[in-house]
């Protein structure tokens, strides 16, 4: 797994690059969202097969429910992008899947829906 990021950047630097840019575009695109949303949380998971971002919200439009979608970030956008724009695809992915998959789904028990 530990491929060297997109322009030489340590793993745990491009992490935090990353991290703040997606958390800020979030924030953003859910303030502007005809749905209006929120941002629980971003965080950070490695597994065996690489470093997953999970993020963690909530949309206005689906009363009660969170979601929660979750991507492998390194090195599968780490190798070929740099931490702004692979943060504009995760983003990106993520909205789409909330109106494509997402809100048409049924929660579990918990209340909650998982890509």
């Amino acid at each position: 797994m530990e491929r060297e990021p997109h322009g030489g950047l340590p793993p745990r630097e491009w992490l935090s690059r990353f991290q703040d840019s997606a958390e800020a575009r979030l924030r953003s695109q859910f303030a502007s969202e005809e749905d209006a949303g929120s941002l629980s949380s971003l965080a950070f998971e490695d597994r065996e097969d690489g470093v997953w971002a999970i993020a963690t919200f909530a949309m206005r439009s689906v009363q009660g429910v969170t979601f929660i979608r979750s991507q492998r970030v390194m090195p599968d956008l780490s190798s070929e992008w740099d931490p702004d724009f692979a943060a504009m695809l995760f983003e990106t992915h993520l909205i789409e899947w909330f109106y494509t998959d997402a809100k048409r789904n049924t929660p579990d028990s918990s209340g909650t829906v998982r890509n």
